[in-house]
């Protein structure tokens, strides 16, 4: 069985408020108040969880926000380093069709010495697990302390846990944006990316209009730093999983459209819970050009059907998999146009 350690760099207190109108600008009444600790990688855990895939996941949670942890679901897969100080809020406000208007705090600085000791945490937990996958997903934060408030602190470093993680067998998975996808994407270090189609198509800084756009855009972004995987999701439209040898399309229709604030992790989940193919390791550590084949094509049945249930809720918190969409897997149509054509931002 797949086992993943996930590690979340910047988590977050999700705060989400339950409205029948929302009226900008004006005072708005919530019918409910939803809190939890959450963030990406955190998210993919619980999933994995919940569908009974070895995980845990690593978080640096501010001391003075611990009473959180005795109210979180699934509290077992956490594995907690102390940092000083809060976390970040995010605020999301949801009405009854579906749309949802996000206010996101920025990630809070971390010291260095306290980033190093969530490096040894995080590969303890790959030793412990035997884990197939690393991911880290989500924002990543600058040290503190090193000019923080002028925005020019260098963000986390994650070379020393990726290049040990290859060195344990260990695939890794990067879910992010912006510059850190960038960077991260083009270091030789990553396995796998799960851009959505206007990351990817600023990756490739160019609009993205059809499903062969979004292909090709895929396997530039492969042959050009050497991943083995881009899933890529593309809302309305689905998802395709790229290889250098192979593509795949996925579908699955939600039941309803509640609230799309973390399907991407739970499209992630799906993926990642059932990608690996072979017996994988027995004993011992192995090279990383040896490791177990993925199966693309059933990871990415489930990687959808895990979205579009996601998408179906009123919070990121999937509870129960045994209604799960059924999955359409097909070879991608690249006349098929995109429903919502991809913006990009020129680096």
């Amino acid at each position: 069985m797949t086992a993943v350690v996930s590690l979340t760099p910047a988590p977050v207190i999700d705060r989400t408020y339950l409205v029948d109108e929302f009226d900008a600008g004006k005072v708005n009444r919530a019918s409910e108040l939803r809190e939890f600790l959450s963030g990406k990688g955190l998210n993919v855990s619980r999933t994995l969880r919940e569908a009974g895939i070895p995980t845990s996941a690593v978080l640096p949670i501010g001391r003075e926000d611990e009473h959180l942890l005795f109210r979180t679901p699934h509290p077992y897969v956490l594995r907690i380093r102390q940092i000083p100080g809060r976390m970040r809020v995010n605020t999301a406000i949801l009405e009854p069709d579906g749309r949802t208007t996000n206010i996101n705090q920025r990630p809070v600085p971390v010291p260095r010495d306290d980033w190093e000791a969530t490096v040894d945490m995080t590969l303890a937990e790959i030793e412990t697990l035997r884990a197939d996958w690393l991911v880290v997903s989500g924002s990543l934060p600058r040290y503190a302390g090193e000019g923080t408030e002028s925005k020019k602190a260098d963000r986390v470093d994650l070379s020393r846990l990726f290049e040990r993680a290859h060195a344990l067998g260990v695939r890794v998975a990067f879910d992010s944006s912006g510059g850190s996808l960038d960077r991260w994407t083009s270091s030789g270090l990553v396995d796998l990316i799960k851009p959505n189609a206007d990351e990817l198509a600023t990756l490739v800084e160019r609009h993205l209009t059809t499903v062969g756009d979004v292909l090709e855009a895929g396997r530039e972004v492969i042959d050009r730093h050497g991943l083995e995987v881009a899933l890529v999701s593309m809302g309305g439209d689905g998802a395709l999983a790229i290889t250098r040898d192979e593509a795949w399309w996925g579908l699955a229709k939600a039941p309803a459209i509640v609230n799309t604030t973390g399907a991407g992790d739970a499209t992630l989940a799906g993926f990642l819970g059932h990608s690996i193919q072979g017996p994988g390791r027995i004993g011992g550590a192995i090279f990383h050009d040896d490791l177990p084949r993925l199966g693309i094509k059933r990871a990415l049945a489930h990687a959808v059907s895990y979205g579009a249930l996601c998408v179906s809720l009123p919070t990121t918190i999937i509870q129960d998999l045994s209604q799960l969409p059924e999955a359409v897997i097909e070879r991608p149509d690249p006349e098929r146009p995109l429903s919502e054509p991809t913006k990009f931002f020129a680096k």
